[in-house]
């Protein structure tokens, strides 16, 4: 298997092409990078700018290249011994009229091959259409407005809005053909056949004839233009479509086809289906049989029906030997199931545990206990989420849990006596809210003891919070459980069913929702990790590495992606706070005080926004702390998006604009107040250094610990990024490229020097890739000493004990030492160098175990050090903030 031993995660996309990223892979070798990890790049909407939003997985994206240039791209990547990894999208794809399955069903309904290809529920209410919420407005006032526009073009009939263009049904075609007065064309659409290639010659030959007859043409146009201008005649065309045209918010309470969590335009697919699988993968595989991908990363697995078989058909497409991932999100006590024959997760549930431990958890309480005081009737943090969870059924998800209590009642898995439609749809919901992780994986009954726990725990947080629902959520309980006296096969489908739910609910009432409400510590609001937790012990850290060296040594380490909430030193920066509880909350009180008169009367923010705008400045202030017209401009738009996902003061459905501007003049006012910055900089500028100390351990830990570091694109320099789309700017590599130029030429004497210059000039975030580019290339140079070698926790005695972690990896003869600062406050500088202080550290040795070597190199300042056993803390760091020490036996 050709696994990574270091990833570096592209988004490309029309701005980002294959032709840029060439450009840097020259680059991207010296830093120490063995694997390019690509954003999906099939063909997606027009301007998309994730990849996500694919229209057709049988070619790559016009915007980002062509075949060719990947095949160009590819070679150069052998000649570097370097691979690709590819992110695959199977769980959905772009609701567009651009879709070319999507379109061929428009057209041809029951006829067309990818008919049951989408997860849509022909049968709804008879109407044998798919609902459409492409409208701005409810269909009445569109037609009254005449909004919708007929087309005519060698596509054929469409039915235009705006942006969005769809294809007529071929049945569509006589009832327009009648109006002309012309049959011959009339009689052969409606003797069609239903065959797809006859289909393409019908319309193209009707097209050729049209543009070649100019009576023919303008008959069609002339048509066109009455039906346009008739409500009557629209509304028959519409009937005739396998469309059903609708107001976006319909789907909020109605809806008739599975979407990715709430977005509409996004629709899933039958992906449990062989037929569907095996076709939607064609192409796929074929860039895998080629040696074009070397891996595969799976997006949002736990949409799909059944995510455990998903990973046995693609494991046998693929064979043994291929690496495979999966975008997954685990909870704190969750594991990824060891019979899913794949490599590892993405990388969420690594980056949850390193920023637990750079989290001081012995604060928790003082945290907990300030905040509460700050926000006094803000609920306990599972009762806000449990609450979100709700809100969420209800108002966005109305139209998924009424599908749900639909399959319930048809599949008769109810008492007979049983059927209060308003009354099961409550209950049923307040069950799946009970859910403690994403989803379970039923592959028969009895369900295994970790999924029976797992239904026994959303039972029993289900009657927590509604004790007078106990009785029916028995009920509903013995069916996910398989033990009501009902049909096996009925049960086992509906509890598939309901999985494919409980994910989009936690990510929606919990990621969109609850992590911008709950602002104890707005660091560990982030994808994988939760506020609920405050702290890792070292200890703690040790043995989560050690399970991950066991179950999955090749899982990715992830500490920044696409999707995370903050960047990833921006989280560093606030996890100094975790250290000093008492001066975060004096200063606090102490900006509430001096901002009290710089807010409008009964306006925003509140209490809570407030809190979170004071982390959000610590976090991603620049280390100049020029808070110029772009980072005003990435705040004010960052701050719009948090209030609308918390939907407390505006929401994306209805925006409360006014509370919104109040929020960000605020902001501004803050900023420019010559007393709020004389109390907050050097506040902030302390913790940017503190936290610089914990992000460059971060780096470390990441990329020396098991597993393979993943490299999200530009955070080789300082990551202080709101969310997305702030963390697709675009990346200045002309000065990456400069720096590592100058890495490379350093002799001994440079080094010296150059180090010293790290540590005092850091704000340039050379001392950060510097880091990154040593550890990465010594990785590379040992690969199989990182993939295979143990996991050795090593103890650190003395004062400095509980600020330092320090383990070894160990192959054969072949060793390396990582000694990293966790806790800083007490023994950094809150000015000047990034050092720690001598006399903090003084007494304080890292203990080797008796079979270790007796001389090392320190990889960051290149001093040899010998040593009996143990090593003074002083002798490792005080010229660098870490060490990373090797043993030579070259």
């Amino acid at each position: 298997m050709r696994s990574p031993s270091s990833t570096y995660r592209i988004q490309l996309s029309p701005d980002f092409p294959l032709e840029e990223l060439w450009k840097i892979v020259d680059y991207l070798e010296v830093l120490g990078i063995s694997t390019i990890y690509s954003a999906p790049f099939f063909q997606a909407r027009e301007g998309s700018t994730h990849g996500y939003d694919i229209t057709d997985p049988y070619k790559i994206n016009r915007e980002i290249g062509t075949l060719e240039n990947f095949r160009l791209l590819s070679e150069l990547l052998k000649e570097k011994k370097m691979t690709w990894l590819q992110d695959i999208v199977p769980n959905h794809m772009a609701f567009d009229g651009t879709n070319p399955w999507l379109r061929d069903i428009f057209e041809l309904g029951p006829d067309s091959k990818y008919y049951n290809f989408f997860d849509i529920d022909w049968d709804y209410k008879g109407w044998g259409k798919i609902m459409s919420p492409f409208l701005g407005n409810p269909l009445e006032e569109v037609l009254e407005s005449n909004d919708l526009k007929l087309n005519f073009d060698r596509e054929g009939f469409s039915l235009n809005y705006f942006d969005h263009s769809y294809p007529l049904s071929v049945r569509s075609y006589s009832k327009i053909l009648e109006k002309t007065g012309i049959n011959g064309w009339k009689e052969k659409f409606s003797s069609f056949s239903g065959n797809d290639m006859q289909w393409k010659d019908l319309k193209t030959g009707f097209y050729r004839e049209a543009k070649d007859t100019p009576q023919l043409e303008s008959k069609v146009r002339e048509a066109i233009r009455g039906i346009r201008n008739s409500k009557e005649s629209m509304q028959e065309i519409l009937e005739l479509q396998y469309f059903k045209p609708c107001h976006w918010k319909e789907t909020e309470q109605e809806i008739n086809y599975r979407r990715f969590f709430t977005i509409n335009d996004l629709i899933c697919l039958r992906m449990e289906d062989p037929e569907v699988f095996k076709t939607y993968h064609h192409y796929i595989l074929e860039l895998c049989e080629s040696g074009l991908i070397d891996g595969l990363r799976i997006d949002h697995i736990d949409g799909l029906l059944d995510p455990a078989a998903y990973t046995k058909m693609l494991r046998k497409a693929l064979g043994d030997n291929f690496y495979v991932i999966v975008e997954k999100i685990l909870e704190w006590d969750e594991n990824l199931p060891l019979d899913w024959p794949v490599q590892g997760t993405s990388g969420y549930d690594f980056l949850a545990e390193v920023n637990q431990l750079f989290t001081k958890a012995d604060n928790k309480e003082k945290f907990t206990e300030a905040y509460e005081k700050i926000i006094p009737r803000l609920p306990e943090y599972e009762d806000l989420v449990y609450d979100k969870k709700l809100f969420i059924l209800k108002k966005r998800m109305g139209g998924e849990l009424h599908n749900l209590w639909l399959m319930l009642k048809d599949n008769q898995l109810l008492p007979e006596e049983e059927q209060d439609e308003e009354k099961w749809k409550k209950v049923l919901g307040i069950f799946l809210a009970g859910f403690p992780v994403y989803r379970i994986y039923p592959e028969k009954f009895p369900l295994d003891e970790l999924q029976k726990k797992t239904i026994e725990q959303a039972f029993q947080h289900a009657v927590n919070f509604k004790k007078e629902y106990r009785q029916d959520l028995e009920v509903l309980k013995k069916i996910f459980l398989g033990e009501a006296e009902k049909d096996q096969e009925k049960m086992f489908r509906f509890l598939h069913r309901c999985q494919q739910f409980t994910g989009p609910l936690a990510a929606k009432g919990v990621e969109d929702t609850s992590f911008y409400i709950f602002n104890r510590l707005v660091s560990h609001n982030e994808v994988g990790d939760s506020p609920e937790n405050f702290g890792l012990s070292i200890e703690g850290f040790h043995q989560k590495m050690q399970q991950r060296k066991k179950d999955f040594p090749l899982s990715v380490n992830a500490t920044a992606t696409h999707d995370t909430k903050r960047g990833e030193d921006a989280r560093m920066r606030l996890n100094v706070l975790s250290e000093i509880p008492e001066e975060w909350f004096t200063k606090v009180e102490e900006w509430n005080k001096i901002t009290q008169n710089l807010r409008k009367e009964d306006s925003g923010p509140g209490p809570n926004e407030t809190y979170f705008i004071y982390q959000t400045l610590l976090g991603g202030m620049p280390f100049d702390q020029n808070a110029d017209e772009e980072f005003l401009t990435r705040t004010k738009d960052y701050l719009q998006k948090v209030l609308r996902e918390a939907k407390v003061h505006s929401n994306w459905a209805d925006p409360d604009e006014e509370y919104e501007s109040a929020v960000f003049e605020f902001t501004e006012a803050i900023l420019n107040d010559d007393a709020f910055r004389k109390s907050f900089d050097p506040f902030q500028k302390k913790i940017a250094l503190l936290g610089a100390v914990k992000s460059l351990g971060q780096t470390l830990l990441k990329v020396t610990v098991p597993g393979v570091p993943d490299i999200y694109q530009g955070t080789e320099f300082w990551d202080l990024s709101y969310v997305d789309p702030d963390n697709r700017r675009p990346v200045d590599y002309d000065l990456r490229k400069r720096y590592i130029t100058d890495f490379k030429s350093y002799n001994k004497d440079d080094l010296n020097k150059e180090i010293s210059s790290f540590t005092t000039s850091f704000s340039n975030a050379k001392i950060k890739m510097y880091s990154l580019f040593k550890a990465l290339n010594l990785r590379r140079k040992n690969e199989k000493l990182f993939e295979k070698g143990e996991y050795l926790p090593l103890e650190i005695s003395g004062k400095a004990s509980e600020n330092f972690i320090a383990f070894a990896r160990k192959m054969d003869q072949k060793w390396c030492v990582v000694v990293v600062p966790v806790l800083v406050n007490s023994v950094f500088e809150a000015e000047g160098k990034l050092i720690p202080k001598p006399e903090e550290l003084e007494g304080s040795y890292l203990q080797l175990p008796a079979e270790a070597p007796k001389k090392w190199l320190n990889e960051f300042t290149q001093g040899q050090i010998s040593t009996e056993g143990k090593v003074e803390l002083n002798t490792l760091c005080s010229e660098f903030p870490m060490a990373l020490l090797k043993n030579n036996t070259e």
